[in-house]
């Protein structure tokens, strides 16, 4: 009897993902790769960087996103630093002696990258926002890619691809794969016209809807990204947020060095859920963190009831046949291919760690870099 009510609550449990994850999956299909039109309109927009301690990364951002091949009287660089202690804000002002660069520098007045954020984008007088993050990488028609899209389409807020880079060790290559998951996830969702999250390393929104968003979660020193995204879609429509899938629009950050700042990172991600507020990022987080809930418990049931451990290997495997489609897909689309075998991998260790930082978003607060108790 046992068995039997298990089997069926689990089972159940699969039905549900496979729905969620399938919506995904058909919405990333209906993404269309889109193609830069001939005539490009003229569009004065900011980039807008939070940074702190990013010496070692900021010089090579700032050259890249001087090197854009859209043209530089449009566009201007506002940087605000959140109380560097080392030579990024030296290094930063070394590039605003010349006057051709339209560069700010902004001493952040409080703290967190939040914050740091809004500061800058309230400094901008222009009519688009591109945020990005201090120790990205971009390519040169980044800019113009944005841009693009944003007159092709109309939409307010514009979620662009972000993938790791320089990934060398096992552990790196494993949440490269994971968090090409995340991405694809925000994108698929973006396809069928259903807004679940975005990165604030690439992506853009017109300043209005920044000034006009109440910033009804500012309790979370986090998560201004996704909150911004749910505000446009109650606000202007679920069709006034877009995903850009061109290869050329992507953008690099480096994946977490070790354990304990990845679970720092997902701990912090995690957190923004309890902000929700639009039925479908809802539906998936619950439906996620439930099945998966129910994977870890088998596993750990597994340990006192050994009949629990096929049924465990049976759905982990079924799951991973449910993500290949959307997960391989992207690492395609991002030039990942010979990443593809590590989803397997992924598999068996999703439960576990997708519970415990789930459940620790609810106790403990989370820093960025290294500032604590931002929550």
């Amino acid at each position: 009897m046992v068995i039997s009510i298990t089997i069926w609550f689990v089972f159940g449990l699969l039905i549900s993902y496979l729905i969620v994850i399938g919506i995904i999956t058909f919405g990333w299909f209906q993404l269309a790769s889109n193609e830069r039109p001939s005539y490009l309109k003229e569009v004065r927009l900011s980039v807008v960087i939070a940074v702190r301690n990013e010496e070692e990364n900021i010089s090579r951002l700032i050259s890249q996103i001087l090197n854009q091949d859209y043209p530089q009287p449009l566009f201007d660089i506002i940087i605000i630093d959140d109380h560097s202690t080392d030579n990024t804000a030296s290094i930063i002002e070394s590039y605003m002696v010349n006057d051709d660069h339209k560069i700010s520098l902004l001493s952040a007045t409080g703290n967190g990258k939040k914050n740091a954020l809004r500061e800058g984008i309230r400094r901008s007088t222009s009519d688009l926002i591109v945020t990005t993050d201090g120790d990205c990488e971009v390519g040169n028609r980044w800019l113009s890619g944005i841009v693009s899209y944003y007159c092709t389409t109309g939409k307010k807020v514009i979620c662009g691809p972000v993938v790791y880079s320089n990934h060398k060790s096992i552990f790196q290559k494993f949440v490269t794969v994971d968090f090409a998951s995340l991405v694809a996830s925000g994108a698929g969702s973006l396809g069928v016209g259903l807004p679940l999250m975005g990165n604030g390393a690439n992506i853009a929104f017109e300043k209005q809807v920044y000034d006009d968003f109440k910033d009804k979660s500012n309790k979370y020193a986090s998560g201004d990204d996704v909150f911004l995204i749910h505000h446009s879609a109650k606000k202007y429509g679920y069709k006034s947020v877009g995903f850009i899938k061109q290869e050329e629009v992507i953008v690099k950050t480096p994946p977490p060095v070790g354990f304990a700042d990845f679970m720092k990172q997902r701990i912090r991600w995690a957190s923004k859920a309890k902000g929700y507020y639009l039925p479908w990022p809802i539906i998936v987080s619950l439906t996620i963190f439930i099945f998966n809930l129910a994977l870890f418990t088998l596993l750990v049931g597994s340990i006192f009831f050994n009949w629990l451990l096929p049924i465990y290997f049976l759905i982990i495997l079924t799951k991973f046949l449910i993500d290949i489609p959307l997960v391989f897909r992207f690492l395609t689309f991002s030039g990942k291919s010979k990443l593809k075998p590590w989803l397997f991998i992924m598999e068996f260790v999703y439960p576990v760690y997708i519970v415990i930082s789930a459940i620790s978003s609810f106790v403990f607060s989370f820093s960025w870099k290294d500032r604590r108790d931002l929550q």
